[in-house]
């Protein structure tokens, strides 16, 4: 072939290569599925096999496509973040506007993404060995109504990340916002590359619909929030499954501890978002040399104390429902909501509720989701972990210690054995959201405790593969 004639073959492989990017480097061939537009279908199957066509379109692009799919997604959702938060309150009637901001902000912002993906690799005199993080397909996934916009960024931004496609069950309490939410995404996505359906739901979700795409052919992982019925269902479903199931997180105060700040942080995190996060302070066990101190110090930062042992026994009747789960009616509510239903007096706008109670009480041993924080006094630091470790039930989920004593700490911190431990601060620190607004860390809103693997990440969401090339890709020696 002649120097001409290869330049012009160079040049026009050029141009075939870039003819492909168009349409913001994504533009595809192949014709991807309507569906009823932006993700929504009216069966499992129809929306499982348009992502799986998506996904085997995402696969093969590179890393730089799917930083552009997760920029879409923070462009486009950033201006509406008030917008979300405000019809989500509207739908679900749970938490507060304010909280839901902080923790959008934090999904959408604090996500980790694509960034997470480095390669590990190993080079010596027997070659090379390199580890890869690699999608795993479409994702079934199944949100709760308690951060329904939350998650469906978080899990989207992780799960595309890795190269997946999502399958998202929404949660029937919280339909029209995940709906909106997914169709939203799509559109973002869209626009800015050319590609559907890497995010599918349905027009009617149901448990029927949640079921059946659990156990759908072309579903390869999933990532289940609920309670345990739910998650159970995803861990006997013979798929990998990544389940974040219940928590009751302890807050325990030794006679070290700065009351002060204790105070503070557990009535603040209690009545973050009324208290409907699975990391919030469900309890507070306190050694009894400061617990007096500590009440003071709570009822001053915003908590009404309620003293009468008959109240708090009507309190548990009214909340706890005869399932003895949390009654829907009060979850996510406002503390004066409760307090006026039960038709207790108080001054003021309290945040929380708080009372004397025994570990075995209902309201210590429940998951109640709502501003009631229950106080236990034990005699010594040695009961206060021992009851704390019981009364969180065996969920290894959240856990904090309100100590400046080190070796307290590190003993807790130990022995709770939680996915989540916190020391001298309100535990929605270790979900990525700081007072304020200010952010501490990743994101953590699908929290892995049932199997394992924690606060996720887009690793979570990957295969690890390892590739070995014996005979070469050292550059420190060579030997012919």
């Amino acid at each position: 072939m002649q120097v001409n004639d290869l330049e012009k073959t160079i040049r026009q492989i050029l141009k075939e290569e870039l003819s492909t990017v168009s349409h913001n480097n994504a533009s595809e061939s192949v014709s991807q599925p309507e569906g009823l537009g932006n993700g929504i279908f009216t069966t499992v199957d129809d929306a499982v096999a348009a992502a799986k066509q998506a996904q085997e379109i995402y696969e093969d692009k590179p890393l730089a496509f799917r930083k552009k799919v997760v920029k879409a997604i923070k462009d486009g959702f950033g201006p509406h973040i008030e917008e979300i938060a405000k019809a989500t309150k509207e739908e679900t009637g749970m938490g507060t506007v304010e909280a839901k901001v902080a923790k959008l902000k934090n999904a959408l912002y604090n996500t980790p993404g694509v960034e997470m993906l480095e390669p590990e690799v190993e080079t010596g005199d027997g070659g090379m060995t390199m580890y890869e993080y690699t999608p795993f397909g479409v994702i079934g996934g199944v949100g709760p109504s308690t951060n329904p916009g939350e998650t469906v960024i978080n899990n989207s931004i992780m799960m595309l990340s890795a190269g997946n496609a999502l399958f998202f069950g929404a949660h029937p309490g919280a339909k029209k916002i995940t709906r909106w939410m997914i169709e939203h995404l799509n559109k973002f996505v869209y626009d800015a590359t050319g590609l559907k359906n890497l995010v599918v739901s349905l027009d009617k979700p149901s448990i029927e619909s949640v079921q059946e795409m659990m156990h759908h052919p072309d579903i390869a992982m999933l990532a289940v929030t609920g309670g345990p019925a739910v998650v159970h269902q995803a861990l006997i479903s013979g798929k990998k499954a990544i389940g974040a199931g219940a928590g009751n997180p302890p807050a325990m105060v030794d006679k070290t501890a700065n009351i002060d700040l204790a105070a503070h942080d557990i009535v603040t995190s209690c009545a973050f978002d009324n208290n409907i996060l699975c990391t919030a302070e469900k309890e507070v066990v306190v050694e009894s040399a400061v617990k007096d101190e500590l009440v003071k110090k709570m009822q001053e930062d915003g908590a009404f104390l309620i003293t009468d042992p008959k109240l708090v026994d009507k309190l548990a009747d009214m909340t706890i429902g005869k399932n003895g789960a949390p009654d829907r009616k009060f979850v996510g509510k406002d503390a004066t909501f409760i307090l006026d239903e039960a038709g207790i007096s108080y001054t003021g706008n309290p945040s929380v509720v708080i009372f004397d109670a025994p570990k075995d009480h209902p309201l210590v041993t429940t998951e109640m989701l709502m501003p009631l924080l229950p106080i236990v006094t034990c005699p010594d630091f040695s009961s206060v972990l021992k009851t704390a470790v019981e009364v969180e039930g065996g969920n290894h989920h959240t856990a904090s210690i309100h100590s400046e004593n080190l070796p307290h700490i590190n003993k807790a911190a130990h022995r709770m054995n939680t996915s989540i431990f916190v020391a001298n601060g309100p535990t929605f620190a270790a979900t990525g959201v700081g007072d304020n607004g200010y952010y501490t860390g990743a994101a953590a809103l699908t929290i892995a405790t049932p199997t394992g693997e924690g606060t996720t990440t887009t690793k979570t969401f990957t295969r690890r593969r390892r590739f070995t090339s014996p005979e070469g890709f050292s550059l420190r020696s060579w030997e012919e």
